[in-house]
């Protein structure tokens, strides 16, 4: 588009206004500075003139001392001293009557030229009389009279002088009057001329500008009907002919749309028919879009009624999920997991519908809402249920034969004596078997206690350096035999939490156990506890419990699925480790335990990117006095 006119009228108009500023300051200058240079030569003058005036004045006085000395008697000192002062008064008289341009100045100094002459000639007269007395009388007769005149003359100069710099200062204070009353004349008329340029300006800018910003308006709700008029031919006019093309091909394309609309509408909701499960399509607001004629069962009679997905009775964590979900927080989707189930009464049965939530972008407005999906998953349920029985009456059921054998194993341990080397190796084996599957079943009898919501705690101060410090030792031998190197860096002060020392034993050993499967041979399982580097939410200093180990490391999209129900990394990474077992709910476990502490544990990277590290955090509590501080260990 091209702006050359619209252009060209703020040049000139801006142009004409910054002449004649420029042309007053110019001439301003000018004249300011030419009166500077003109009182300045003046006062220069001037005090040349006086200078020299007072300089003759001060010689012919000190000419009248040389005469005195000669009514002393001392006429030769006197004729001394009076010719060296007749010859400095004659030369300053020489520059005097140099520097003088006015007449009366001029004339002056003529009539100080005729009594100096006369000066002169009465004190020559007065050197020739011998007499003191008589040159005495002679002085004061004829010589003191010629003096005074010579001297009012030197006086009448100055006063001329004096008089010369007042003239001149009143010429520049007159002349610098003309010159502000010229420059604020001229700012007037440039003022004047800014004022109608700006009102032609506006004129012609800005009206079209606020018309085109209404039409804009009215475009935006809707109304595309606006047009603008305008008569110029510059850029605003094509400007308007511009936006009224685009106004008319967006009302063209509306009344395109508005079928593409109810063709995608009716799209929509036959897809929705076909869907076996509830869906709800929400708005920004959480208002119900539409919903699947299951979704229609699950509200009921009242499904006509319902208008937002907030009036159904929902859980709290749904609800939550589904506000991320509308603000466009793609995290809000949760994973699939029985324990959220909700319990609907659908046709007179109770079914389990779990919900997943999904942020959906332009729902209204261009603005996100949401799709909730709720899945009947009672069958999976029930075998949910099923299975969480079956595991609970099998660890039951084990417990009492394996103690059973893990006793008679510990009786034949004290005959040991009488068995070969390989036979002794063999026992150990089956003891140490014995003992894994013994935790296996403990894992899976707290298992069944935590989903069951059953698992109590024994809550009492525990020092944690002491507790992590035992754990260490008793868990040395088992690292020595894997040849891998274990630390323990305990905290500098005592830590103290309030919690169940066995249950977070039990969370530290699956930690531990953990490295210990994954950390190769002469590689290192660090144990650190740590005190004071942060805070939860509500201000209470944190404890950390970090077990770093130097093995091949989880990735990063494994770091969270880890502490989920038998979830094992060898299965999302081509196979299992050979020698590395486990039942994939030791880190779960540890997870629960923690959390019904009120802590959290966290998977990282380990140092410099390499191996994992797990970090426990549980909330501190001041020590007691005398508390020992546990031991270090490595």
């Amino acid at each position: 588009m091209n702006f050359r006119h619209l252009k060209t009228s703020f040049i000139l108009a801006g142009g004409l206004v910054v002449a004649t500023t420029v042309a007053g300051g110019i001439w301003s200058s000018l004249t300011f500075l030419r009166l500077s240079q003109l009182t300045g030569r003046e006062i220069q003058t001037s005090k040349e003139t006086i200078q020299l005036a007072s300089e003759i004045s001060g010689s012919l006085e000190r000419e009248d001392d040389a005469l005195l000395l000669s009514t002393a008697g001392e006429r030769d000192r006197a004729r001394a001293e009076l010719g060296k002062e007749r010859s400095g008064s004659e030369r300053a008289y020489q520059r005097l009557v140099a520097s003088l341009n006015e007449s009366a100045e001029k004339t002056a100094a003529v009539d100080l030229k005729g009594h100096l002459a006369e000066y002169r000639r009465a004190g020559d007269a007065l050197l020739s009389t011998a007499d003191p007395a008589a040159a005495r009388d002679f002085y004061h007769r004829f010589v003191n009279p010629a003096l005074r005149h010579a001297v009012g003359d030197c006086s009448s100069i100055r006063e001329l002088n004096f008089r010369s710099i007042e003239a001149a200062g009143v010429g520049a204070r007159d002349e610098a009057a003309r010159s502000t009353w010229i420059v604020l004349g001229i700012s007037a008329a440039a003022l004047v001329i800014s004022s109608l340029v700006a009102l032609r300006l506006a004129r012609s800018v800005v009206g079209p500008v606020t018309e085109l910003s209404q039409s804009l308006d009215a475009v935006r709700t809707g109304d595309f009907d606006r047009r603008i008029s305008l008569p110029s031919k510059n850029e605003l006019g094509r400007l308007a002919e511009g936006f009224n093309r685009m106004a008319a091909a967006l009302a063209e394309f509306q009344r395109l749309n508005v079928r593409e609309v109810v063709k995608a509408k009716e799209r929509l909701e036959a897809t929705l028919a076909a869907l076996p499960d509830a869906v709800f399509l929400l708005d920004s607001d959480g208002g119900i879009v539409s919903m699947s004629p299951p979704a229609r069962k699950m509200v009921g009679d009242d499904a006509d009624k319902v208008r937002r997905i907030y009036d159904l009775l929902l859980p709290t964590d749904c609800l939550t999920a589904i506000g991320r979900a509308l603000k466009g927080d793609s995290s809000a989707e949760a994973p699939a997991d029985l324990g959220r189930t909700i319990p609907i009464s659908l046709a007179g049965r109770t079914r389990s519908m779990l919900p997943k939530v999904l942020p959906v972008s332009g729902v209204s407005g261009g603005r996100s809402g949401a799709v909730v999906v709720f899945y009947d998953v009672t069958e999976l349920a029930k075998l949910d249920e099923l299975r969480t029985e079956m595991v609970a009456v099998a660890s039951h059921e084990l417990k009492t034969p394996l103690t059973t054998l893990r006793m008679n194993l510990l009786l034949l341990q004290e005959s040991m004596k009488e068995l070969s080397g390989s036979q002794k190796e063999m026992f150990d084996t089956a003891l140490l078997g014995c003992r894994e599957l013994q935790n296996t079943v403990d894992e899976l009898l707290d298992l069944t206690r935590i989903e069951a919501g059953q698992l109590r705690l024994s809550m009492d101060r525990v020092d944690v350096n002491a507790l992590v410090g035992e754990l260490v030792v008793s868990q040395s031998s088992r690292f020595d035999g894997a040849q891998i190197h274990l630390e323990y860096v305990e905290a500098s002060s005592s830590c103290t939490v309030r919690g169940d020392a066995a249950r977070l034993r039990i969370a530290l050993l699956n930690i531990l156990g953990n490295a210990l499967k994954y950390t190769p041979p002469r590689g290192t399982v660090r144990v650190r506890v740590s005190s004071g580097g942060s805070q939860d939410r509500h201000g209470v200093p944190l404890v950390e419990i970090s077990v770093t180990d130097t093995g091949p490391g989880i990735k990063y999209e494994y770091r969270e699925k880890v502490f989920e129900k038998f979830f094992r990394v060898e299965h999302h990474t081509g196979g299992d480790k050979p020698g590395v077992g486990g039942a994939g709910i030791g880190l779960y476990l540890t997870r629960q335990i923690i959390e019904a502490h009120g802590g959290s544990i966290r998977c990282d990277a380990g140092e410099n990117g390499c191996g994992t590290r797990f970090a426990v955090c549980l909330a501190a509590e001041p020590s007691e006095v005398g508390l020992p501080s546990g031991r270090k260990a490595s």
